[in-house]
């Protein structure tokens, strides 16, 4: 397609040097609202969001548009659904937030495991806690088990690197693997409840649907072990936040790492106020190298089909 029109929303960058080589790239004013998107959008071929909603109103307005590519694995916020019913393609770029993603998650469990929030708190407050006391003391992940929920490509590189460790990793998924993966890969497929009862560590990766809304909630949290630590990097919406936060004080769980929230950026503050949860800001695939890489991802998935007439990353 000559002279396609690429609307990018919501990303700082301001070039995109794959992309401006064969189409016309505008980028949205900074702040840019609602009434701003629904004004112009009417002009495009495709749009790149970052984190800006397309819902069904925006893809009315967008009146020509071929391709919406998110820029990240997460799609939760275009309406995929409605996208379909007009033809629109959805794209997003999983192979650029797959590593940093799974780094993050097993960056939190090393936290978790050495009680690095609670050690740097102490420090800074001037106390030199003493490590001879056992409730002090943190545990090593060698030779525990890690239960992975959703093993797509972030999870598959997170049991890569719990591999390494020496963990026995445990998975649940919508559909197991074939046998030789899970060799390859040293996981064990077994039912939710069991990976809930035997893990050590708990391990999100997971997209946002229907299916997996609340997947953590109290009857979830009540089969985990009262010293296993639950960790999401996926979406807020998979834990049902009241229900973690009494299990977290309650001492019903060891702890959690929270890259996610239900709501964000206006996050429950009353994560804030307990020594056994260490908090993230929604930053997974917050690395220079993931960036600039989503970007190329993106820029790609548009550039395939608008240019070459080939889908790729699609996701309906």
């Amino acid at each position: 397609m000559e002279n396609a029109k690429v609307l990018v929303a919501g990303l700082a960058v301001k070039q995109l040097p794959e992309l401006e080589k064969v189409c016309e790239v505008t980028f949205a004013p900074a702040g840019a609202g609602k009434d701003w998107y629904l004004a112009n959008l009417g002009d495009f071929d495709a749009l790149i969001t970052g984190k800006l909603p397309v819902d069904q109103e925006l893809l009315d307005a967008g009146k020509k548009l071929k391709i919406v590519s998110a820029t990240g694995v997460g799609y939760d916020h275009i309406d995929v659904d409605y996208a379909s019913s007009q033809g629109i393609i959805v794209s997003n770029c999983p192979a650029s937030v797959m590593q940093p993603t799974a780094e993050m998650a097993f960056t939190l469990l090393l936290a978790l495991s050495r009680k690095l929030a609670l050690y740097n708190q102490e420090m800074r407050q001037g106390n030199f806690l003493d490590t001879g006391l056992l409730e002090n003391q943190g545990q090593s992940p060698v030779g525990k088990t890690l239960g992975i929920f959703g093993m797509g490509r972030i999870g598959k590189t997170l049991a890569s690197y719990a591999r390494t460790f020496g963990m026995n990793i445990l998975y649940h998924n919508r559909h197991q693997l074939p046998e030789n993966e899970e060799r390859a890969l040293g996981v064990s497929y077994v039912p939710f409840a069991d990976l809930l009862s035997q893990a050590d560590y708990v391990s999100l990766n997971a997209p946002a649907t229907a299916e997996t809304y609340h997947v953590i909630d109290e009857a979830a949290l009540s089969m985990m072990q009262p010293t296993a630590f639950l960790i999401n990097t996926s979406r807020g919406s998979l834990v049902d936040e009241a229900a973690l936060l009494r299990a977290l004080k309650g001492k019903r769980i060891a702890g959690a790492g929270l890259d996610v929230f239900e709501e964000e950026p206006d996050f429950n503050k009353e994560f804030c106020q307990l020594d056994n949860v260490i908090l993230t800001p929604h930053a997974g695939s917050a690395t220079r190298e993931s960036r600039r890489s989503v970007l190329k991802e993106a820029s790609h998935n548009i550039v395939s089909f608008l240019v070459n007439g080939v889908p790729v990353n699609r996701v309906n």
